[in-house]
């Protein structure tokens, strides 16, 4: 049984009104970073509120069993070097189940 392990990260938004102006800033260069990494990504994507209106954060999976490599991964990101996110969490997953998992693993 081979189950791959993930790093996850949450990032949510802090305070402040020059979040949507900084977001929108650095769009493009998020893009870039994402694109140039994007083998080493089982899956990444903006947070949004409950209303599915505005965005609250990003949320990121990396393919490695290495957090500091992970950790690298994010401070390359243009939103996180331009201050956006208040709150980082990281948490491993290890992929048991799902589509992702190709079905089961047990």
């Amino acid at each position: 049984m081979n189950r791959e392990n993930l790093w996850m990260v949450q990032c949510m938004d802090r305070q402040g009104d020059d979040v949507t102006a900084l977001r929108e800033q650095h769009m493009v260069g998020h893009m870039k970073h994402i694109e140039a990494i994007v083998d080493h990504i089982a899956m990444a994507g903006p947070l949004k509120d409950e209303a599915g209106e505005q965005i609250v954060g990003s949320f990121l999976a990396y393919r490695t069993d290495d957090l500091d490599q992970a950790k690298a991964w994010l401070a390359g990101d243009p939103y996180a070097q331009s201050g956006i996110w208040g709150n980082v969490e990281w948490s491993r997953l290890v992929l048991a189940a799902g589509i992702l998992a190709g079905g089961v693993t047990w």
